[in-house]
């Protein structure tokens, strides 16, 4: 096991200098924020850019972490997959996609996404449609040999009717790539 961190909280740094800071600090590994660069909005950051499919790009960032004896443990991009207004969820779940390339192209395993919320729904329908949303996610990323992994955040104004603690169940996804478990 290595011990990491998200670089999220850093938006105003640069890989490099995270990645310095990191080994200067002693960590092992980090999890590396890849939302898309849409502006400033808290906790998140665009330190890997799942845009681009750059050969040259790609090796650069291969060599950041090389050249420290880091590991890239994770793409990152927590978004809302179940906005409820799809445009906004057609692109969510389209640069999810990018970050499942970007992962299996820089030989990353996992990516690290939420499921999210349609606040305007209840809890059950919001399980039955991240079901539908999330099968074919996991299928491409099955296919590129990565696993989606959930953090389990509650975000504030997703969750008109509290804390879902009702979201007690345990789902697969496809061939299995993702298990998302609510307690």
């Amino acid at each position: 096991m290595k011990l990491g961190f998200l670089t999220a909280c850093l938006p105003k740094l640069t890989l490099e200098q995270i990645a310095d800071f990191a080994v200067q600090e002693g960590f092992e590994s980090l999890e590396v924020a890849a939302w898309p660069d849409l502006g400033e909005r808290p906790f998140i950051a665009t330190h890997i850019n799942a845009e681009s499919t750059d050969t040259d790009y790609l090796t650069s960032v291969k060599s950041i972490f090389k050249s420290r004896n880091l590991t890239l443990s994770s793409l990152a991009f927590y978004d809302n997959n179940l906005h409820p207004e799809q445009k906004s969820r057609d692109a969510i779940n389209s640069h999810l996609i990018k970050c499942i390339d970007t992962a299996a192209a820089l030989g990353v395993e996992t990516v690290g996404t939420f499921v999210g919320r349609d606040w305007n729904k209840p809890v059950r329908e919001n399980l039955a449609m991240a079901k539908d949303v999330f099968a074919p996610l996991v299928r491409h990323a099955d296919s590129k040999g990565v696993k989606i992994i959930i953090e389990n955040c509650v975000m504030e104004g997703w969750h008109p009717d509290g804390i879902p603690a009702t979201w007690r169940t345990h789902q697969n996804f496809g061939s299995g790539c993702l298990t998302l478990v609510y307690i």
